[in-house]
């Protein structure tokens, strides 16, 4: 592995004053980290503008996994109402499918009922 270069060791300890810690450095980066420190101290950090946070607030919601899939719904919804026709029969087709889940389900409850009513007499 590598050493790292001036200009990273620079980079470096730029951050730690940022962080507000007084790094140590080797002499001759002493001058450049002498002078980020007075830059640091004689210009204080502005604060963000209102529209700058909001914009950076609706960037990061609409990143969320929630907001993708949200918008990738709502694409799909757009793009079936345009086509009633689609969403008619994928509402049928979707009803069918509740209504056999829900039958196999309570035929299949049924039957283990009388199954484990059988073997118990039977004991």
């Amino acid at each position: 592995m590598r050493s790292p270069t001036p200009a990273q060791r620079l980079d470096e300890a730029i951050d730690r004053i940022l962080a507000g810690d007084r790094p140590v450095v080797e002499p001759e980066l002493r001058p450049l980290v002498d002078a980020a420190t007075l830059l640091t101290s004689a210009l204080p950090p502005l604060p963000a503008g209102s529209r700058f946070e909001a914009r950076v607030a609706a960037r990061l919601a609409a990143s969320t996994p929630l907001a993708r899939a949200a918008e990738a719904v709502g694409a799909i919804a757009r793009r079936e109402l345009r086509h009633p026709g689609r969403l008619i029969a994928a509402g049928a087709v979707s009803s069918a499918a509740v209504g056999v889940t829900v039958t196999a389900l309570a035929v299949w409850r049924t039957s283990r009922r009388h199954g484990a009513a059988a073997r118990a007499a039977h004991r």
